[in-house]
């Protein structure tokens, strides 16, 4: 009866074909977007403001569907994440999305009225319906009877999906498998602030903000420094992280002696020069002499102080 009372979408076996569909956040994402869209033109009060919705639009946020989007501990998924996996919806031509600064964003889920359209009067369902009365007749079975029931439900399960968004993206005889076309899409991490274009390189939000800090010491030893790598340098501070079980305050102290040291501060230019010397700067480090501050790596500020994020991140 809620079912009744509140609406219900179909969902058809084929989107199980995408290979996209095996990423559970793209997948629960796009659930999320069918059941939330407008099933009948109304106009939606959102953050103070009127929005008048068209059949499959709907209003909200990046963050507010990170909320509908936890990890096994609870954990919502971060607004980045959620644009990464909006973005590639855009790009399969599955919805478009207009953002408005404060207010919201407008999603429309594509040909969603196709999508939609009552099980009822889908070509497939008629023609399954009609075979299924016929043989109901000719073998007199009544219309009740077990065997029309159950042919009846398969016709609304075994319907082919006619949604042009949800589209099978490997050419006929293109050689290219499943498996392939999978391994080539983007890894949707939810607590990745920054990624490479296939997702294997990436890292979190302090991640980046180390890697940033690294950079602006870079650059006072080396003006004509180009920018980095995000993704790569996110990665490698990432890396540090796990495999030396190290926190972002050490991998930045340890930088800092290093920007600091004659022989290494030229040496030192990027966190996968800091991850590979590791532990040979950690134990320089530890010798009094080598210890002693030179007076540029006194005048480094320390990286956890809040003026230095603030002008050199916000």
């Amino acid at each position: 009866m809620e079912n009744q009372k509140h609406g219900y979408i179909p969902l058809y076996r084929s989107v199980k074909k995408q290979p996209w569909a095996k990423d559970v956040f793209l997948r629960t994402l796009w659930e999320n977007l069918l059941i939330d869209a407008a099933r009948q033109p109304y106009t939606a009060n959102y953050k103070g403001h009127r929005w008048p919705l068209e059949i499959g639009q709907l209003v909200t946020t990046s963050a507010d569907l990170g909320l509908s989007l936890c990890d096994r501990n609870g954990e919502p998924t971060s607004r980045h994440a959620v644009e990464r996996m909006l973005a590639f919806f855009e790009k399969e031509e599955m919805i478009s999305v207009r953002a408005e600064r404060r207010k919201g964003t407008l999603i429309t889920i594509l040909n969603y009225a196709e999508y939609a359209e009552k099980i009822d009067s889908t070509p497939a369902h008629n023609a399954a319906h009609i075979s299924a009365h016929s043989k109901a007749s000719s073998s007199k079975v009544s219309e009740g009877a077990p065997a029309h029931m159950a042919e009846h439900k398969g016709a609304h399960h075994e319907q082919e999906y006619k949604n042009k968004n949800i589209k099978n993206t490997t050419p006929v005889n293109s050689g290219e498998s499943s498996d392939d076309r999978l391994k080539s899409l983007p890894v949707v991490r939810p607590d990745a602030a920054v990624h490479s274009p296939k997702g294997d390189k990436w890292g979190t939000a302090d991640d980046l903000l180390a890697a940033q800090w690294i950079f602006s010491r870079i650059q006072v030893i080396t003006p004509t420094a180009q920018q980095p790598n995000w993704p790569a340098w996110a990665n490698d501070i990432r890396l540090m992280r796990d495999s030396l079980k190290v926190s972002h305050r050490e991998i930045c102290e340890v930088f800092t002696w290093a920007n600091g040291n004659q022989f290494w501060q030229t040496n030192i230019l990027s966190p996968s020069k800091l991850r590979k010397q590791w532990a040979t700067l950690k134990a320089q480090m530890s010798q009094p002499v080598r210890n002693a501050p030179s007076s540029s790596q006194q005048q480094v500020p320390h990286w956890n102080d809040r003026k230095e994020w603030e002008e050199n991140f916000i």
